[in-house]
Parts: C-alpha cells; structure tokens; sequence
C-alpha cells in the first residue's frame, strides 16, 4: 500500500454544534478525519484501496493511537475531564486521553476553561463536582486566538467555549466525563469525574510549528506556498490534516486534491510524496 489514502469524514451531530462543518439540525459538532473505531472507522475514498475501511485495508489488529477531528462549537461545551491510563484502568475504561487543540477560528471573545487556578485546591474541586455544583470558579479562563495550540494532559479539567473551531489530536479514546452541563439534560458522571481529576501544569499556548509533543503523538505544523516534499516514515505511519487552504498531493505521477479538513493517511515505507499548493497541514506521528 505505497500511495496517500485520503479519507471519508465521520460526522457527529451535538446540541452545541455550529454551522462551520455542515448545515444541518440538530447541529453538527463534530467531524471525524482519522477514526479506527467500532461503528466509527474511516473509510478510503481513492486509489486502489477506495471503499475499504482503514482497518481493513492495513490489516489492523490491535488498538489504534490516534483519533483526529475537528470541532465547531456554537454553545459552550460541559465542563468534564478525561482519565489518564492509570485512572482508566481502576475504572475499567478503554484507556487514558490527553489531546491537543489547534485553533482554526474563534469569534471575538471566544475562550477555554484548561487547568485549575494556581491557588485553587484540588480536594475542594472534587468537593464541589460530587455536590452537583458549578467548578468554574476553579477553573482558568484563557481567551484564545487564531494560531493558537493548547496541549491537555489527561487529567486535567477543561472545556471549549462557543464560538471557536479547533481541530483535536487525541488519544484513540471516547472516554469523556462530564462534571457540569449548564443545566442541560444530559447524564453527568461526578463521580468518575473526581476520581479522574488532577492539579496538572498548564503551559502558554504554542505557536511555533511544533504544536504538541508527548509520549502518545507529535503534532507539527506543515505550511506549503508552491510546493514542498514529504518523505515516508518506515517505522511508522504520518498523518495529515489540512487545517486551511487548499492543496494536491502527488506520488509518482499521480495527483490527489485536497480540501479543507480532508485527512491523508501515509503508509509507513520509503516513498516521497509532493504537496503542491497554498495550505496549513497538521502532520502528526506516534
């Protein structure tokens, strides 16, 4: 399998969704560009391989890292928190996520609550998320700008505020508890939410081309005006996620276009690929 496997986008409809990725009602919030899930996998939609699901196609037997998407939230989402490894396996989850957020667009006054305040007590949060009350007071307010990369330790309590539009690196996992939902009727989970709860350091937001790198993956930014090459990794496999602009990808001879939030699977292996064009890429490696 030695060509860019473009894939199918996975779209999930949420009661704070927007209009940016599509039209429709109830609001999508949320679009899927490397997904290898139950119920939840991508598809290929070129070349020889087309139709295929990706796990299909590589063969793939074991639990795979990663999970990429973008999110447009119009409303603010519940304030929750996602286990690390450790707190996933006491609790019997799928296993621990830590995630990056790289920020597309975000309307005047858009923010993210991320980490707690310096002085706030850790003991006294989880307090208040087993009484069912707001943690917000707890919790920084950080305005965002365009450009911006904020990375997410599991563990740390955090939420995306209306109006912006992010595109999320993560671990392959779906694992979400919600400690407070603004009085909407969805099911809470205080008590996991506490126990999965930590005082974690929360570093400025990045805006050089290294986004985010940790032990799960490595996110770069990848800009290309005119044209510029990639090569394959032969230990491992690279993703692609066009953030902006439009570009085509090329591997002997053969041309692929590309628009935006569309996602490029590179097989592990040897081969040199050409991305011609004007975009912003996220290209992320385990």
């Amino acid at each position: 399998m030695k060509y860019p496997l473009i894939l199918s986008h996975i779209y999930k409809e949420r009661v704070w969704g927007g209009d940016r990725l599509r039209k429709t009602e109830p609001p999508t919030g949320e679009d899927w560009v490397l997904s290898v899930r139950d119920g939840d996998n991508s598809v290929i939609t070129n070349g020889e391989y087309a139709g295929m699901m990706l796990s299909e196609a590589l063969d793939i037997q074991e639990k795979f890292p990663l999970l990429i998407k973008f999110i447009d939230s119009k409303e603010n989402l519940s304030i929750q928190v996602h286990p690390d490894d450790k707190a996933a396996a006491l609790m019997g989850g799928e296993g621990g996520k830590s995630e990056m957020w790289y920020i597309i667009d975000a309307l005047p006054g858009s923010y993210i609550y991320l980490g707690m305040k310096d002085e706030a007590d850790i003991e006294e949060l989880r307090n208040t998320v087993l009484c069912g009350d707001d943690p917000t007071p707890y919790l920084k307010k950080i305005p965002v700008s365009v450009g911006e990369c904020y990375y997410i330790p599991a563990g740390t309590p955090h939420a995306i505020g209306g109006g912006n539009f992010i595109c999320e690196v993560q671990q392959n996992c779906d694992t979400t508890f919600r400690m407070y939902d603004y009085g909407r009727q969805r099911e809470l989970h205080l008590r996991e939410a506490a126990m999965a709860l930590k005082k974690t350091v929360i570093h400025a937001p990045t805006t050089s081309n290294l986004l985010a790198e940790c032990e799960y993956f490595r996110a770069e930014l990848f800009e290309v005006e005119g044209s510029a090459e990639i090569s394959a990794k032969n230990d491992g496999f690279i993703s692609l996620t066009l953030v902006a602009g439009e570009a085509s990808i090329c591997q002997d001879g053969v041309m692929y276009p590309l628009q935006e939030r569309d996602s490029v699977y590179i097989p592990a292996g040897e081969e040199k690929y050409l991305l011609s064009g004007n975009a912003k890429l996220i290209k992320t490696t385990i």
